[in-house]
C-alpha cells in the first residue's frame, strides 16, 4: 500500500466522520439554538432554551427592517409581500437603493401602495462614500429608521408570518447583540440554481453548524442580521464596514468583541434562487470563496478535508479501482448523502435538497472546483464591478 494511498484513505475517513459532525451539530442547533456562550455545546441546554424572566420579558419589541436595494431580484414583489404579512405589533419596512432610477424600487411602491396598513417608507438616493455600495445604503437608510432594533435583511429572502417574533425572541435575554438567521435556496429554476441549493443546503450550513457549536465561530448572514442601534453604535457604525466586502462576518465578529452573544436563531429563511446561468452561479459562489479564504486562510485551507466526493474518487484511483476502492467510494457517498438529508430534513426543512440527491456528485465536484480556483488570483466581479481583495477581505478598486 502507497503512502499516497494511506494518506487518501486517511482523509476520506476524516471527511466521513466530518459529515458525521455536522449532523449531530445540527441537532444541537435545533434542541437550542438560543446557546448562551457560557453553556458547553453538548450538555442538554433545555432549561436555557427560550427562557423568560421578570427582569426580562418577552415584550414584542418596535422593529425597523432594512430592505437594502440594487436591480430586481427573482418574484421580487412577492419577496416583499411576505413581509408585510407579519404577525408582530409595531414594525416599519424601510426599503432604500442608492440610484433613485433603481429597478427593486418600482416594486416597492408598488407594495406601499397596495400596502397601506403597513409602515412602510422608501429612501431613494444616497452617497456611495465607500466600496461597499450595500454599507453605503445601510448607512443613507439608517436616519429613516424609527425603531431602535434593527433587521437587515437582503432582497431576495423570504419570510413567513412568524419570521419577526422568532428572531426577535432571543433579545428577551440583555447579553445577546446579534441574531442571524440560516437560510436554504428556494424556487430554484434551472441546473445551475438547483446546484446552489446543494451548495447552501448540503455544504454551507451544515459547516455553519460545526463552525458554531465545535470552532466558537460566531458567523451573521445576509439572510438576517437584527441588532439594535446603540449596538451598531458601540462597533463604528456602518461607515467602519465600508470598504469591507463581508460586512456581515464583520459585524458579527465586532458584536462578539463586545462580549455580547451572536444567536444562530431557529428560523430558516427562504434564500430565492429563480433561474440563473451558469457563469452567474460560478461567479457568485466563486465571490464568497475568495471572501473566505481572505477572512481565514487557515481553516479554509483546511476545508479541503470537507470535499467527501472527490476525495472518495481520488481514493478509487489510488486502489487502481479495485473492490476497496469501490466499497470506500459507495460507503463515503452513503454517508455524505444521509448526512445532508437528514439536516434538510429533520433541522432546515429544506423541501427541496432531499430530491436533489441525484446532482449531489456533481455538485461536490463544483464546489471542490472553486475551493481549488479561489486560491488563484484575488480579483473579484461583485455587482458589474472588479475589485482587488485585500488580506482581511478589504475592497480595493481595480
Amino acid at each position: 500500500m502507497s503512502a499516497l494511498h494511506t494518506l487518501l484513505a486517511l482523509c476520506l475517513l476524516l471527511s466521513c466522520i466530518y459529515h458525521l459532525l455536522t449532523v449531530v451539530c445540527a441537532h444541537c442547533w435545533k434542541r437550542h439554538p438560543f446557546l448562551p456562550s457560557s453553556l458547553p455545546p453538548f450538555s442538554s441546554g433545555q432549561e436555557h432554551l427560550n427562557t423568560r424572566t421578570p427582569e426580562h420579558p418577552n415584550i414584542l419589541r418596535p422593529v425597523t427592517i432594512l430592505k437594502p436595494l440594487r436591480g430586481a431580484d427573482p418574484e421580487q414583489y412577492a419577496s416583499f409581500e411576505s413581509f408585510c404579512r407579519q404577525e408582530y405589533g409595531e414594525y416599519q419596512i424601510l426599503f432604500g437603493a442608492l440610484d433613485p432610477d433603481d429597478p427593486g424600487l418600482h416594486s416597492a411602491r408598488r407594495l406601499k401602495e397596495a400596502y397601506p396598513e403597513c409602515h412602510i417608507e422608501i429612501a431613494a438616493g444616497g452617497e456611495a462614500f465607500g466600496l461597499n455600495r450595500k454599507v453605503c445604503n445601510l448607512a443613507s437608510m439608517l436616519p429613516r429608521a424609527k425603531h431602535d432594533l434593527l433587521i437587515l435583511c437582503d432582497s431576495d429572502m423570504r419570510v413567513e408570518p412568524d419570521y419577526l417574533s422568532r428572531v426577535t425572541a432571543p433579545f428577551a435575554d440583555s447579553t445577546v447583540g446579534l441574531v442571524t438567521c440560516p437560510y436554504r435556496g428556494y424556487r430554484a429554476r434551472g441546473f445551475a440554481s438547483r446546484l446552489e441549493t446543494l451548495g447552501i443546503g448540503a455544504d454551507f450550513i451544515p459547516s455553519v453548524f460545526i463552525a458554531y457549536y465545535l470552532w466558537g465561530v460566531r458567523p451573521a448572514f445576509g439572510s438576517t442580521i437584527a441588532l439594535t442601534k446603540a449596538t451598531l453604535h458601540e462597533i463604528g457604525g456602518f461607515e467602519s464596514l465600508a470598504d469591507e466586502l463581508a460586512d456581515d462576518y464583520r459585524l458579527a465578529e465586532r458584536v462578539d468583541g463586545l462580549g455580547k452573544k451572536v444567536v444562530l436563531s431557529d428560523y430558516v429563511v427562504d434564500d430565492l434562487l429563480g433561474a440563473e446561468t451558469f457563469s452567474e452561479m460560478w461567479g457568485r459562489r466563486m465571490r464568497w470563496a475568495k471572501t473566505a479564504r481572505s477572512m481565514r486562510p487557515g481553516p479554509y485551507a483546511g476545508a479541503f478535508i470537507t470535499y467527501t466526493t472527490p476525495l472518495a474518487l481520488l481514493f478509487l484511483a489510488s486502489t487502481g479501482f479495485r473492490a476497496t476502492g469501490w466499497i470506500g467510494l459507495a460507503a463515503a457517498f452513503t454517508i455524505r448523502s444521509a448526512s445532508a438529508t437528514w439536516i434538510a430534513s429533520r433541522c432546515t426543512h429544506d423541501k427541496n435538497l432531499p430530491g436533489l440527491l441525484p446532482l449531489l456528485p456533481i455538485s461536490d465536484l463544483v464546489s471542490f472546483a472553486l475551493w481549488l480556483s479561489s486560491f488563484f488570483g484575488r480579483t473579484i466581479l461583485w455587482r458589474g464591478e472588479r475589485f482587488r481583495l485585500m488580506p482581511g477581505g478589504r475592497l480595493k478598486k481595480l
